[in-house]
């Protein structure tokens, strides 16, 4: 598979497959970055995050913010698919494909 640009770069077709859906649809795999703000309620709800690096997270469909009652999250650093590490892989912010969130 020949990828074209960085939206278009995935470790694996199994892990892309699920980046490129909806978010309304199934399982899917999104790449976010918090806003400074999100970084600055984190600390003011007693879980702090350090920085502001890409966040990878799998969830189950949604249709509200990905923060919503309704989304369950699993944040994770390796493929579940082929084992590589995501960061290697998605490391700018031309592969987000997730905004809709907020704490």
């Amino acid at each position: 598979m020949i990828l074209s640009n960085k939206r278009d770069k995935a470790c694996c077709t199994k892990l892309k497959g699920l980046y490129d859906v909806s978010s309304e649809s199934g399982i899917n795999f999104r790449v976010i970055k918090n806003s400074s703000e999100f970084i600055e309620e984190s600390k003011n709800r007693g879980f702090p995050i350090e920085n502001d690096k890409l966040k990878y997270v799998l969830t189950d469909g949604y249709s509200g913010r990905l923060s919503s009652e309704e989304s369950k999250l699993l944040f994770i650093e390796y493929c579940p698919f082929c084992g590589k590490k995501l960061s290697k892989i998605f490391k700018d912010d031309s592969q987000i494909n997730e905004k809709n969130h907020e704490w």
